[in-house]
């Protein structure tokens, strides 16, 4: 399972573009980018909603756990 955090960075790579052209994106400090994608604290469902938008991607793509080989 991978956290939410990870999730925000592998769709931000997944785009090609920095944590400081998501900050201008979604007027989220990129200090506070580099905190949730690092696990340091948890965003709220009101900055996952914004951050999604700028990634292009369904809130639930952020939220889900990914499918491990069983």
């Amino acid at each position: 399972m991978k956290k939410i955090g990870e999730r925000i960075r592998y769709f931000r790579n997944k785009r090609g573009i920095t944590q400081v052209q998501l900050a201008d994106m979604t007027s989220i400090e990129q200090t506070v980018i580099s905190r949730y994608e690092n696990g340091k604290i948890i965003p709220p469902i009101s900055k996952l909603v914004i951050i999604a938008r700028a990634l292009e991607v369904d809130i639930s793509d952020l939220l889900k756990e990914t499918e491990q080989s069983a």
